[in-house]
């Protein structure tokens, strides 16, 4: 006879799942959880179907392990070493494709984006390559641009993508894809810069006009808790800034915040 469990982990308890008992459980396996038996049982769990309750799991875990690894960084932890099958996609990121953004960015979307500097955003175009963290905020900006209206394909396409209908958006889906496969190959939260949450915020925009709004959620909340495990919401932070930095730091701050809510 199958001796009775005398206590669920934590997340077969928040499931209503029927637990195994052993660390790890069965299920937390299947649904790649961790499994803990940290919490003090409860009478009655919360409500919601299973599906839900996995994803918010899911979504704590992952929340508790950026935090961790932000920290990290602040108290001067080792950094990654950089995966070389992650480098940049050569020829890309045309000349012309980064000129013709930068300049429909500024034109057009920047009195309501006031979040990045012309002369900064054009002078990193120089060093992109030697520089991951620019090479992610030009890509994820070209492809948050490319989603617009009245943006067309610049010249020079590597791919030929004009001769099919719905270029901009294949060719913004392929810069997205690209800024997130570069990002993976350095640790962006050893300094978390205007490029770094700039990054994100065009990655949120991209996903969402591209209708895949979990993913979108997911870097707009990253973004915010690296906001404020950097202590962007204290005046405090600003004052260690150069007025020009602090400025657009408290506009992307805001734009974040709003957007989040």
């Amino acid at each position: 006879m199958m001796q009775a469990v005398k206590r669920a982990c934590d997340a077969c308890h928040r499931r209503k799942a029927k637990c195994d008992g052993v660390n790890p459980c069965r299920n937390c396996g299947q649904a790649r959880l961790s499994c803990t038996y940290n919490a003090i049982p409860q009478k009655k769990g919360p409500k919601g179907t299973r599906a839900n309750v996995i994803s918010e799991l899911r979504e704590t875990q992952r929340q508790m392990s950026l935090s961790a690894k932000v920290q990290n960084r602040i108290n001067g932890g080792p950094c990654a070493p950089p995966n070389p099958g992650l480098a940049p996609t050569p020829g890309l990121l045309t000349s012309e494709l980064i000129k013709e953004c930068i300049a429909f960015f500024f034109d057009n979307l920047y009195p309501q984006l006031p979040i990045l500097d012309r002369n900064s955003v054009e002078q990193q175009v120089l060093y992109m390559e030697q520089n991951p963290g620019a090479y992610c905020l030009l890509t994820s900006l070209c492809a948050f641009v490319m989603l617009q209206p009245g943006m067309n394909m610049p010249a020079g396409d590597p791919y030929n993508l004009d001769l099919f209908p719905g270029a901009t958006i294949v060719s913004s889906q392929l810069l997205v894809e690209e800024a997130v496969k570069v990002r993976k190959g350095y640790e962006y939260l050893d300094s978390v810069s205007l490029n770094v949450l700039a990054t994100n915020f065009f990655l949120f925009a991209c996903h969402y006009g591209l209708e895949s709004h979990d993913r979108a959620w997911h870097y707009l909340r990253e973004a915010s808790t690296m906001i404020h495990l950097t202590g962007m919401h204290q005046e405090d932070h600003y004052m260690k800034l150069e007025s020009v930095e602090a400025s657009r730091r408290r506009r992307l701050f805001w734009l974040v915040y709003a957007t989040e809510r």
